[in-house]
């Protein structure tokens, strides 16, 4: 299995040279300042030693009970090996002397997407993009997307059809109920300000996350 170690030594030059970068887990780098939706690049284990399985994601931070050190987030995509018979990369081998060059020229492309993303509208508009949503979009991810991003009115036809169909799905999804219904924006943005600070909370994100307001806020 990759180690700690090994990863260590990877990205080790990329933290130099890209100082909004921080290695926040032992095998994940994360984009600074971290705020409503955190971008993350994996390092990824593997059963076996000799290589190891880089992705990215895009993981919504203010959605209730979400764990930032565990959960693999939205959008997620694996950073593949050059499709070139004469560099023998169909895999990230650890033992091939290519590898960390060419993983490094992957990570800094992604790097360049991830830095466009960077408020909740884009990685919002990214995601409907991009995202497959072949299971279908879950409620919880519907009703409180679309309160952050202050379209009320669509977040209570979907509040009306988790009373309708699935009463029991999230019981912390009840807290948003009365202030959707009134249309009180302070009291939704404090509900989601109090997720995302409860979500990041002593975890090894927390040093980097920086609170910002919700579109929800600016917009009235």
């Amino acid at each position: 299995m990759t180690t700690a170690r090994q990863i260590r030594q990877l990205v080790r030059p990329l933290l130099k040279r890209h100082p909004d970068l921080a290695l926040v887990t032992s095998d994940s780098l994360w984009l600074t300042p971290v705020t409503h939706v955190a971008r993350v690049i994996h390092i990824g284990r593997t059963s076996s030693a000799r290589y190891c399985d880089p992705n990215w994601w895009l993981l919504p931070l203010f959605l209730p009970d979400t764990e930032p050190t565990r959960d693999i987030g939205f959008c997620r995509a694996y950073i593949r090996p050059p499709i070139d018979d004469s560099k023998s990369l169909d895999l990230w081998f650890w033992d091939n002397p290519l590898m960390q060059d060419e993983l490094h020229l992957r990570i800094e492309k992604t790097l360049r997407l991830l830095r466009t993303l960077d408020n909740l509208r884009s990685c919002r508009s990214f995601t409907e993009a991009h995202m497959d949503y072949t299971c279908g979009k879950t409620f919880v991810e519907n009703i409180v997307y679309d309160i952050a991003m202050g379209n009320l009115k669509l977040a209570r036809c979907w509040l009306h059809k988790v009373n309708a169909n699935c009463p029991r799905l999230c019981e912390r999804i009840r807290e948003i109920d009365e202030p959707l219904m009134d249309d009180d924006r302070a009291a939704l943005a404090a509900v989601l300000h109090r997720w995302e600070r409860e979500n990041v909370a002593g975890t090894e994100v927390e040093p980097f996350w920086t609170p910002a307001p919700f579109p929800l806020e600016l917009t009235g």
